[in-house]
């Protein structure tokens, strides 16, 4: 609406049309809804209703700041309009290396441990930057799978650093339900790491993806 001049309900409808059986995932910056400003309360859980009633399914709740009480408003209002609930952690620093204590290992597990008590429904790692490295992979999925066996867990990176794939592969041995790619044409650099790639380094493993 505000940049393309275009309802964007009616765009939604269209898709949702064109694709009836695929489930449809927004980011959601709780307090802040799809905008760079705090709302207030009613606007945005209008604003998750109205989304749910025209197509969205999944509503991906995040604070860059990994702000506890912003990120509740936000899933609190996805969840009274009926979607699906992922509350993602977004990630920093590197939980592999143990000179950078302030956002360690520990750090991110106290984080999932608030959002899974709150009720959400999948836990996701949001990889702003692509800073996931493999090793760190293995050891955030790893404690996250051991901590919550039957939490869904969806890891989303850029492949900024280039580390993507790499790192997208490490997570689901380690037991990530979900990882985000893009396809190959539109993938790399700051989209998401190559699904062609992705789908060839698992082929005929455990992790087969059948595509």
């Amino acid at each position: 609406m505000r940049f393309l001049w275009e309802c964007p309900w009616k765009r939604l409808q269209e898709l949702r049309a064109l694709t009836p059986n695929v489930p449809f995932q927004m980011l959601l910056r709780g307090a802040n809804a799809v905008g760079y400003t705090n709302y207030p309360d009613n606007a945005v859980f209008k604003f998750c209703e109205v989304a749910k009633e025209n197509g969205m399914d999944i509503f991906r709740v995040f604070d860059s700041l990994n702000y506890i009480p912003n990120m509740l408003l936000g899933m609190e209002a996805a969840g009274a309009a009926g979607g699906v609930v992922e509350a993602a952690i977004s990630y920093t620093g590197d939980v592999s290396d143990p000179m950078r204590q302030k956002y360690s290992l520990n750090y991110y597990l106290e984080l999932a441990d608030e959002l899974v008590k709150a009720g959400t429904h999948i836990l996701a790692i949001k990889d702003m930057a692509g800073l996931l490295k493999p090793e760190a992979s293995r050891l955030l999925i790893g404690a996250l799978r051991d901590r919550f066996p039957e939490v869904p867990i969806h890891v989303h990176t850029h492949d900024t650093a280039g580390a993507g794939v790499a790192a997208m592969l490490a997570c689901a041995e380690a037991g990530a339900d979900i990882v985000d790619v893009a396809v190959d044409s539109m993938a790399g650099m700051t989209s998401q790491p190559s699904m062609g790639a992705i789908i060839a380094c698992v082929k005929g493993t455990k992790l087969d993806t059948g595509v």
